[in-house]
């Protein structure tokens, strides 16, 4: 076992000596008085009271208080900074002791017999005092004394009786507190207002657990808990960000917690000591975080051969685990080298077969990440609040050992086998916030656990808490097999979680059976008509498809009740998955991907791949390949160029990696560390974003040159008006990406613009408020601000709504898609984006609002709305893209409707490429009439020639004739000649204004001639 880190040296630490009785001949010498330190000298030397020294006394140490001393004290007391007292006996200190005493910076009385009420008012005029050793008298309490002690920052309290810290709350400034040896039974809910603590000293108490206040202590780095009673080290103390060194041995620790580590912005801890406890599981993540882990003497027998792989990585890194007893590696292997060789080995010899990836979803506070981290700890706990839980998405590593029947190699029978199922779990975060950034992990097969608060629990409830979610899921992908997990059952009797579950499984039921109903309603109108055009037809064959997919959607009406307080219904939920995971008609292999089954064997060379990229990501700044560059580095290196598909598909849906296969633009990308990915939009996308994005906090800023008011200024922007500086994204980002690394940015903004999609560039206006929606960008270094739909929460401009209804009377075309159930969280936001491509629409944005974009055609004199607005009660909801006619002579060159549909046709296909990617959202396209503006007419522009064919077709709302170039486009020929003409309008335009202006002109003129001779003519024959 390797020697430990020697603790701090304090006097309670040192072995105390008795005081030397020194016999005094009264003859020979006169009695030493006290030991002197001058100004200048290292060391005290014996001197008599009043010194005669021309030399200035800093230092005294006294061997007697009898008052001839005190009085010579008092002589020398405005030079003195450090006094020693130690070892006397003392059951009180002298009133006038402290008279004087000015400049007073160290006080040593310990060793003596002081105990409650022993110290002098007195005290209070140490106004220069910075040190207090106290240590080893028979304090109870904290000394009220001290509270006066303004200036005290180093105070040892160690080897007394104290059984509370209560009186520390005035010492603001204390950075060093030692507590040894005391009778404490509570600490940090006591010293956790001491926001300058950086060492803490509290070993051989009561200490029973060490509560949330600890979160507030962040500058204390070094901390010594042992010989304690703790049963449970929280996360929270190996989060503290300035943490350095850990002690925490001789206590009952069984477990330590699993927490995220952030690999990309880590902090390391120099020493982690736990030895002497009764931890039994390996906790390998701390490999990620510490320098030196000490488990020596614990009751550890499995090594996990994944978290060792961070011993293989960091050399310098130590690991004692000394005196356990270990199955894996055996015994007999001693020493780090030895382990690490023998795990190495075993690697290479032992299958690998694949896990499966579970989305643990549920509305905010619900109780997933209690129940997460008790899946993983396997034991119950409870997660209030968690820093690393309240925003985006945490993943987590969990291994079942699973019993399955499985046919025999050698005898090919059947026989019983105990295989790892590797759970990756990946906690989302449940405020409505993040709906639409989390709709992306959304697109393959996985298991959801979806949480519910069971206590809470009422039918008016069950869409808020349940059937939202299944909403939000379906809307996406009918791939997920949904398991429902109620929480917090301890609150509850038998009763009434029986009849809770009672109740979900009916509103279940009826929740299918209110989604069918929709769609057959829907069905049988069509099938009743007399003619069923291609357009019927279409949307009749999309509403049994919707069925269909509808009702492959897997969720599991039983509820698993559960308590993560308890510890309650997770012997059952566990059941609930290995059943799903060996189920092999669940996750089959596709047509597109040959894939290995959920707890079959993984190929070597697809395992090594695995290790590989993991070992790169690692390394690498921005953890995102190119799919050429990806595509030839792994066929390169491992050959096998025909399956790299199917491995990056393996990785994907094992949670290994991300690649979006059926995403346009991030398809051409593979994201080799997901946590990184999920940090990256988290600083994007957080609902605290106000609370959590602070100047302090983060250097970053002061290093990018932003002071306290443009940092002010670009939050403000952003929180505001839904606008992101690109500077001030970069310092958000700092962390992840150096600032100084402005090519790795600009490469991930390309991707956040192009891929994710986040939103598109603004410039900001110089001289007035406002911001240019379509600036002119060459390329990507040359964006300064990202306006980003989903954030931006301003309302409709008031010169926007004027400006549109002063073109009322103009043509128009308006198109209607209705979502009778359900929209898709961000549609409207991707649409936004999407319209914003000046090389597919030629538009011009003129202003963005929450749920609204007003836009000019650059070419074609029309102007664009989109706009959308939910249903009553938040049910349904509806997107219009309506375009009037915006020419400057609407009498006598209006907009023509052909011309507008070569506006509105190209973006309405852009929804339709969107909407593909939601194949359970229902959705109904119809056509307004210009008369009445009611949606009177089926969307026919994926269905047209029907409608082409016809010259009107009458409103069945208002009984007009309504030409049908309003309601659908023209024929590809005509729209071709349309499209090149409306190149030319406006010129053309002129040039006949011009014409009929010059004709108008030349008549009047010779009308006018011909007037005036008349009038001539008449005038000389009178």
């Amino acid at each position: 076992m390797n020697r430990r880190k020697q603790p701090l040296q304090t006097a309670s630490h040192a072995t105390q000596k008795k005081s030397r009785r020194v016999k005094i001949s009264k003859t020979l010498a006169p009695p030493l008085m006290a030991h002197l330190g001058y100004q200048g000298a290292r060391h005290l030397h014996p001197q008599r009271l009043p010194t005669k020294s021309a030399e200035k006394t800093v230092s005294v140490r006294l061997l007697d208080l009898g008052n001839e001393t005190i009085e010579n004290l008092q002589k020398i007391a405005e030079t003195i900074k450090r006094l020693m007292v130690p070892g006397l006996r003392l059951k009180a200190i002298p009133e006038n002791l402290m008279d004087r005493l000015v400049l007073l910076e160290k006080l040593d009385l310990s060793n003596n017999q002081l105990s409650d009420g022993s110290l002098p008012e007195s005290m209070k005029r140490l106004e220069h005092l910075v040190e207090l050793n106290l240590n080893t008298n028979k304090f109870t309490k904290v000394p009220p004394a001290l509270k006066k002690l303004k200036s005290l920052s180093r105070l040892d309290l160690s080897e007394n009786s104290i059984d509370n810290l209560n009186g520390l709350e005035k010492l603001r400034r204390i950075q060093i507190l030692v507590v040894d040896n005391n009778k404490l039974s509570s600490v940090f809910k006591e010293v956790c207002h001491l926001k300058r603590l950086e060492i803490l000293r509290c070993r051989n108490n009561s200490i029973k657990d060490i509560g949330v206040e600890i979160r507030q202590m962040k500058q204390l780095r070094d901390l010594d808990i042992s010989n304690n009673k703790l049963s449970i080290l929280p996360t929270d103390v190996l989060l503290l960000p300035g943490l350095e060194t850990l002690n925490a041995s001789r206590n009952k620790i069984t477990k330590i917690p699993a927490f995220n580590i952030k690999l990309h912005n880590r902090h390391w801890v120099s020493e982690v000591d736990l030895s002497d406890n009764q931890i039994t599981v390996f906790p390998g993540h701390l490999l990620r975080m510490t320098e030196k882990l000490d488990l020596s003497s614990n009751q550890i027998k499995i090594l996990n051969m994944n978290a060792m792989k961070e011993l293989e990585r960091n050399p310098n890194q130590e690991l004692v685990v000394d005196d356990n007893p270990l199955v894996f590696p055996p015994a007999e292997i001693t020493g780090q080298n030895a382990i690490l060789a023998f795990i190495q080995e075993a690697r290479l010899n032992t299958p690998v077969y694949r896990g499966m990836k579970i989305l643990v979803i549920g509305s905010h506070k619900s109780g997933k990440s209690s129940l997460i981290q008790s899946m993983v700890d396997n034991q119950g706990r409870l997660a209030e609040d968690l820093n690393e839980s309240v925003a985006g998405i945490d993943l987590y590593d969990l291994i079942y050992d699973c019993e399955m029947k499985v046919k025999s190699e050698e005898t090919g029978k059947m026989v019983k086998e105990v295989r790892p199922l590797q759970l990756c779990l990946w906690d989302f975060c449940g405020h409505p916030y993040y709906e639409f950034p989390h709709y992306l992990f959304f697109e393959q097969p996985s298991v959801a656990l979806l949480t519910f608060n069971m206590k809470e629990f009422t039918p008016e409830k069950f869409n808020e808490m349940i059937g939202c979610w299944l909403d939000w899921m379906i809307a996406k992908t009918n791939s997920l097999k949904v398991v429902l997990v109620g929480t917090q059952c301890d609150k509850m009797s038998k009763e009434k979680i029986k009849d809770v579950k009672a109740e979900v499984k009916k509103q279940m039921t009826e929740f299918k059976n209110y989604h069918e109903s929709i769609l057959n309603e829907r069905i049988n109108d069509i099938s009743q008509k007399s003619e069923i055009s291609p357009t019927l037809t279409e949307r009749m064959f999309s509403y049994r498809k919707l069925l269909i997919f509808t009702d492959t959607f897997t969720v599991q009406s039983d509820v698993i009740a559960t308590s993560s307080a308890e510890f309650i219904g997770f012997e059952q939920l566990r059941k609930s998955i290995e059943l799903i995971a060996k189920d092999e008609n669940q996750f089959p292999p596709t047509p597109d991907y040959n894939l290995p089954l959920v707890l079959h064997k993984v190929k070597t060379f697809w395992v090594d791949v695995e290790n590989y990229l993991d070992e790169k990501s690692n390394s690498m700044v921005v953890p995102i390949m190119p799919w050429d560059e990806y595509v030839e580095e792994v066929t390169t290196k491992f050959g096998m160029k025909k399956q790299i598909k199917d491995i990056t598909q393996y990785l994907h849906v094992t949670g290994k990696v991300l690649w979006f296969s059926s995403a346009p633009v991030l398809s051409d990308y593979v994201f080799i560390r997901p946590a990184w990915l999920f940090e990256l939009l988290r600083n994007i996308y957080r609902h605290d974003f106000e609370e959590k994005v602070d100047f302090g906090i983060d250097d970053t800023y002061k290093q990018m040159g932003f002071s306290q008011t443009r940092f002010e200024r670009n939050k403000k922007e952003l929180l505001q008006h839904g606008v992101m500086d690109k500077d001030f994204l970069r310092a958000i980002l700092g962390y992840l990406i150096p600032p100084d690394m402005k090519e790795n940015f600009n490469f991930l903004l390309d991707i956040l613009l192009k891929g994710f999609k986040i939103g598109y560039p603004a410039a900001k206006k110089s001289k007035e408020m406002t911001y240019n929606f379509s600036p002119e960008i060459e390329n990507i270094e040359n964006v300064s601000k990202i306006l980003i739909p989903w954030l931006r929460k301003t309302e409709e401009p008031e010169e926007i709504i004027s400006l549109w209804q002063d073109r009322n009377d103009r043509e128009r075309v308006a198109a209607l898609l209705r979502f009778p159930k359900y929209i898709p969280p961000g549609l409207f936001e991707l649409l936004c984006v999407g319209a914003q491509k000046t090389e597919r629409h030629n538009l011009t944005f003129k202003a963005h609002w929450s749920n609204g974009i007003l836009a000019r055609h650059n070419k074609i004199d029309a102007i664009l709305m989109i706009s959308h607005e939910f249903g009553p009660k938040g049910r349904g909801a509806c997107l219009k893209y309506e375009l009037r006619g915006d020419s400057p002579d609407p009498v006598y060159y209006p907009t023509r409707p052909a011309a507008m549909w070569t506006i509105l046709l190209p973006l309405l296909q852009d929804f339709e490429e969107i909407i593909k990617s939601f194949k359970g959202v229902l959705v109904e396209r119809q056509m307004l009439c210009k008369f009445c503006r009611e949606p009177s007419f089926l969307g026919e522009w994926n269905t047209p020639k029907e409608t082409q064919n016809l010259p009107e077709k009458v409103c069945e709302a208002c009984g007009e004739k309504v030409d049908t170039d309003t309601l659908v486009q023209q024929r590809e020929e005509k729209r071709d000649g349309i499209s090149m003409k409306s190149l030319f309008s406006c010129k053309l335009k002129f040039l006949v204004k011009c014409y009929f202006s010059v004709c108008l002109y030349t008549v009047m003129i010779i009308l006018f001639d011909r007037i005036v001779l008349s009038v001539i003519f008449l005038i000389c024959n009178i």
